[in-house]
């Protein structure tokens, strides 16, 4: 992923309330590691259930505010997130929402959710070495095959949340 600017990751957000929600970078902002992730995740530390998703796709930022639902999932359960398809314990994928910005007050109730790892950091995981057989591609192929299958989700999935809002201008 290219490195962004701050104010294009605050342009970014698709489906900010119009209320004036301002959108607090996180504080390690200036130091992320840019060429290892595919996807810029955050929470927001004054709103511990809201989040951020943001990543750029033919050159421009495209990013959402995600609210996390409550985990009422059993201890034994094991969950997969839906971005980097690591499987994990119940308590570290949680289920994300994002409302899809409409003008119409009617539709501003429709959203759309994933589950997700809980702490936002699925670029870890994504660059742990696999465990390799004899017939398996050499390791830096799988790694690769992961960010980009998690990129293409990452994009899907934010493209998705704003199709609404695409689709309602055009009607107009």
């Amino acid at each position: 992923m290219r490195p962004l600017s701050r104010e294009e990751v605050r342009g970014a957000i698709v489906n900010l309330d119009r209320t004036g929600t301002k959108v607090r970078l996180p504080e390690w902002f200036d130091d992320a590691p840019w060429h290892r992730i595919d996807y810029l995740g955050w929470r927001d530390l004054r709103a511990s259930k809201c989040a951020y998703l943001v990543t750029e796709a033919d050159g421009q930022a495209l990013g959402v505010l995600l609210r996390q639902a409550p985990n009422h999932a059993d201890g034994s359960r094991a969950m997969m997130c839906d971005l980097c398809r690591s499987t994990r314990r119940f308590n570290e994928v949680s289920l994300f929402t994002a409302r899809r910005p409409s003008r119409d007050k009617r539709e501003r109730l429709n959203t759309v959710g994933l589950l997700l790892c809980t702490d936002l950091d699925c670029a870890v995981k994504m660059h742990t070495k696999p465990t390799r057989h004899a017939y398996d591609p050499p390791g830096d192929d799988i790694i690769a095959a992961r960010r980009e299958g998690t990129r293409s989700r990452t994009i899907a999935f934010i493209r998705s949340v704003s199709a609404a809002e695409r689709t309602a201008r055009h009607r107009t």
